[in-house]
């Protein structure tokens, strides 16, 4: 499982059904940037940090390359690292916080 489906999956289990997005034909550009930009009318962006709402990062600039769900306490998220372990890290980590690039919510 990577970062989205992780992000998937806990929507799916709070009844929420996000759909998969599919890489396109620009290679250079991750699933998560396209999940942004092909999701206009399927994600709201939204100022602050949320209960459940994703955060985009951008890891690998230009694109956003990373994304993990906000949890109950609006300080922390969930996310994947590696493909392989699930962690629970704070958005004001130095690791993270200057590589946030918005906050989306579910919005059809």
């Amino acid at each position: 499982m990577d970062c989205y489906g992780l992000v998937m999956e806990i929507q799916k289990r709070r009844g929420v059904v996000i759909p998969e997005f599919a890489y396109g034909d620009d290679v250079d550009m991750s699933l998560i940037h396209q999940m942004v930009a092909q999701g206009k009318q399927l994600f709201e962006k939204i100022d602050r940090p949320e209960a459940f709402c994703f955060v985009v990062f951008s890891v690998l600039p230009p694109y956003e390359t990373h994304v993990g769900v906000v949890l109950e306490d609006g300080n922390s998220f969930i996310h994947i690292m590696r493909e392989k372990s699930v962690v629970v890290s704070r958005l004001d980590a130095i690791a993270w916080r200057h590589r946030i690039r918005g906050y989306y919510r579910w919005a059809a």
